[in-house]
């Protein structure tokens, strides 16, 4: 097993300290200005000759933005007003931003009565926001919040100092892993985007995908009386465990194998009821073996490149906003998407020649039938392991898989790697720039929505299907530098319009699983949309952009094109009144992050403010 320490050298930490606090403050304030401060009115972006009383140093960082902005227009004034706390926020900014997603380029200053300007860390800022939004909002401060917030800043910047980021292999397998475990700032509207509690920091470090972790499964096993599966596949779900798992460790005819995560073994073997089992012969703990699996960005989800599934595994961690575990209403939700998409799948082939979907169409977990409800549901949970299929069958010849949040949601890291597959597609290097690399960006661009967006809205307008295309459910199929393929995935988080599907459609699952499955059809669609256009597309014109004001525009009329010509080829009623407000400038639904997690609201009951539309009939159109 790879194991990384915490003795790294003391520069790097300082270094890896500061950049994961400066990160943090950056996307805490994009939270804030999205979900709060815009909506109320309380944010104003200004150019940089302004007021009296801005701070000197504030004013030098405005003149070195203007003046590496080659004296054009961009670099602006952020002005936040605090009006609970009676208090100001400063902060220079590139450029104005329609989506929220502001670059700073000065330190970050906080006002308040009748005292001066004063120069704000992360927990200075945090403090301040939480303040204003605990007076706001009366429901004071939130002491939870700021604990996932010390603890993401702690985890990027453990991450940050074992990194050593470079450019993709080509092996597909080994781009694969590398671009799986390369997140090392996470989700760029999260305010603890990091947060991983319920785990020591050395295991953190043991398990994250982040510093390289590999290592071997845990195995149990079940007798087969206390074995819960099914499978949409010609072998059941042991038998392919069994399949997969190391020569020799098959137990007998009367027990099945179970693998788990080695964390959640050591989960599994404190509990009370699995303690029980295993003296009983319910259980037997067989411990680690075989070869390493590789954690992928979720964590959870353990990958071996010579093995066709995937294990997404339980982990009683809460990683953001959820502990990790399945539930069995999840069980038996992945597999009724999976029976969904088998049947649909090829007309959407047929449509879609770039399409793939990795499905789940098996599970398996424990029934221990102790009498005790609530413990037997705690241990079938820990135990619930979904396979996936692995893309290795469906990937097009020459073509490398590559998550599309090592891409768009990764910092500088991202942005420099987009760089370099947009060189290789151009057949340049990074080093030479000039006008071959914006078309070459607009042309890698446009390939990759047209790949994503057409069969992601058709599914929904067509099927009732509500795929979450963000950025960690999305693998990019790359050959010669361009997306020639997407493979969607995460049954977890697909749902289906209860407009489409009745009870009687989904007899085959339990009550709790068709509750979790239906969205309304208003609700399914601020889930695409956020997913589509803010999630994915908003951080992907970012990155590939940067500061290049006139290439952002035309990255945007980019999608504009495809929204436009999906409805051509593809349109209904439906989606002609949906994507019509779209092209029409009506304000894009942005997910709230920062309020869900103030709140402690669960996922299915978030919140959406209005972002705005850089799709907006405000330029030439894109061709």
């Amino acid at each position: 097993m790879k194991v990384m320490t915490a003795n790294f050298p003391q520069h790097a930490q300082a270094d890896a300290q500061l950049d994961a606090a400066r990160r943090a403050m950056e996307t805490l304030l994009n939270c804030y200005c999205r979900e709060v401060a815009a909506p109320h009115g309380q944010l104003q972006v200004g150019p940089p000759g302004a007021q009296d009383d801005w701070p000197q140093s504030l004013r030098m960082a405005m003149r070195a933005a203007v003046a590496g902005a080659g004296g054009a227009a961009g670099p602006g004034v952020l002005q936040i007003a605090l009006p609970h706390t009676r208090a100001r926020l400063l902060v220079a900014v590139a450029a104005p931003s329609h989506t929220g997603n502001f670059s700073y380029v000065s330190a970050f200053y906080a006002k308040t009565d009748g005292k001066p300007w004063a120069i704000l860390d992360w927990e200075a800022l945090a403090a301040t926001l939480l303040r204003e939004l605990g007076q706001q909002t009366g429901t004071g401060h939130n002491e939870e919040l700021m604990q996932q917030m010390r603890d993401s800043v702690g985890v990027t910047a453990a991450v940050l100092a074992v990194a050593d980021p470079g450019p993709f292999a080509a092996q597909p397998a080994a781009a694969f892993i590398a671009s799986e475990q390369s997140l090392l700032f996470g989700h760029p509207f999260h305010p603890a985007p990091k947060s991983r509690q319920g785990v020591t920091h050395a295991d953190m470090l043991r398990y994250s995908p982040e510093t390289g972790a590999r290592f071997p499964l845990h195995y149990f096993a079940v007798r087969r009386e206390h074995l819960m599966q099914r499978s949409l596949l010609e072998r059941s779900c042991d038998r392919i465990v069994a399949a997969q798992a190391p020569a020799g460790l098959a137990p007998d005819d009367s027990h099945a194998l179970l693998p788990v995560h080695p964390w959640q073994a050591s989960h599994l073997l404190e509990h009370p009821l699995v303690a029980g089992a295993l003296e009983q012969g319910k259980l037997r703990y067989l411990g680690p073996h075989g070869a390493d699996y590789f954690p992928t960005s979720s964590i959870r989800t353990l990958y071996h490149p010579d093995q066709q599934y995937f294990y997404k595994c339980s982990l009683n961690i809460r990683i953001t906003n959820c502990v990790r575990k399945n539930a069995h209403y999840e069980l038996e939700g992945a597999l009724q998407v999976s029976e969904i998409m088998r049947g649909l799948m090829p007309d959407l082939k047929q449509r879609f020649a770039g399409l793939e979907v990795l499905e789940e169409p098996a599970f398996m977990s424990v029934d221990l039938k102790s009498g005790d409800a609530a413990g037997d549901r705690d241990v079938s949970e820990a135990f619930g392991m979904i396979l996936r299929r692995g893309w290795q069958d469906f990937l097009r010849p020459g073509a490398v898989p590559l998550l599309a949040g090592a891409l768009f949601g990764n910092h500088v890291h991202g942005a420099a790697r987009l760089r370099e597959l947009v060189a290789q597609a151009r057949g340049g290097t990074t080093a030479a720039t000039g006008a071959g690399d914006t078309a070459m960006a607009e042309r890698w661009f446009s390939c990759y929505v047209e790949e994503l967006m057409y069969p992601v809205l058709y599914c929904y307008f067509a099927h009732g299907l509500i795929f979450e295309p963000h950025l960690q459910n999305v693998l990019v199929g790359v050959a010669g530098g361009l997306p020639c393929q997407v493979f969607l995935r995460d049954f977890e988080g697909v749902k289906l319009t209860r407009e489409r599907y009745s009870a009687d459609d989904l007899r085959g699952v339990s009550e709790a699983a068709r509750t979790a499955l239906w969205y309304s059809a208003d609700l399914g669609w601020n889930r695409i949309a956020y997913c589509l256009f803010v999630n994915n597309f908003c951080e992907a014109v970012d990155q590939l952009a940067g500061r290049d004001a006139l290439l952002r525009k035309r990255l945007w009329a980019v999608v504009r094109h495809h929204v436009a010509r999906y409805q051509q080829l593809h349109g209904d009623s439906q989606s002609a009144a949906r994507l019509g407000e779209l092209l029409a400038g009506a304000p894009l639904p942005g997910k709230t992050n920062l309020l869900n997690r103030f709140f402690k609201r669960a996922d299915r009951a978030t919140t959406y403010v209005a972002v705005g539309n850089p799709m907006a009939p405000r330029e030439a159109a894109w061709n």
